[in-house]
């Protein structure tokens, strides 16, 4: 989280937010179908800009810092938890995934590919939009793309 706020003037995150999610750098870990449902839960559009998304909530930060600044560790963490940002999930998603590893990839459960495809809300769900990103690679989201949507 800090080291993602304290560089937000690298030009990483001068791409769409669905690019800069595949930057290990910053997102270590975070892969494609990671960066659709942690988008898609948030209602983010893939294609808005990086930094755009990661200053609010940089701003977000601050302001409940000013406004509540003897709120206690516990209390924090309970707020991330009902109330989740995008980094935030980039720590629970794959979290999500690990605990449930598994049910959805022991070869010995017969059911474990339509397990992890109950657990997809965005990434391969029909109904859902797709666009490749200017890596090549496929987004699937809800909405609008966003403004730095390729043509």
């Amino acid at each position: 989280r800090e080291n993602v706020l304290r560089n937000l003037d690298d030009k990483a995150f001068d791409k769409p937010i669905c690019e800069t999610l595949l930057n290990q750098k910053f997102f270590n870990g975070i892969g494609n179908y990671l960066r659709a449902e942690i988008l898609y839960r948030l209602k983010i559009p893939p294609f808005e800009k990086a930094r755009t998304v990661l200053e609010a909530l940089k701003d977000q930060e601050q302001a409940r810092r000013k406004k509540n600044p003897s709120l206690t560790l516990s209390k924090k963490l309970k707020l991330m938890r009902e109330n989740p940002d995008l980094l935030e999930l980039c720590h629970t998603v794959p979290m999500e995934v690990i605990a449930a590893e598994k049910k959805l990839f022991d070869p010995d459960h017969s059911d474990n590919y339509s397990a992890f495809k109950n657990w997809l809300r965005c990434y391969l769900v029909p109904g859902m939009r797709s666009l490749r990103d200017r890596s090549g690679r496929t987004i699937w989201f809800q909405g609008e793309p966003g403004p730095m949507a390729p043509k």
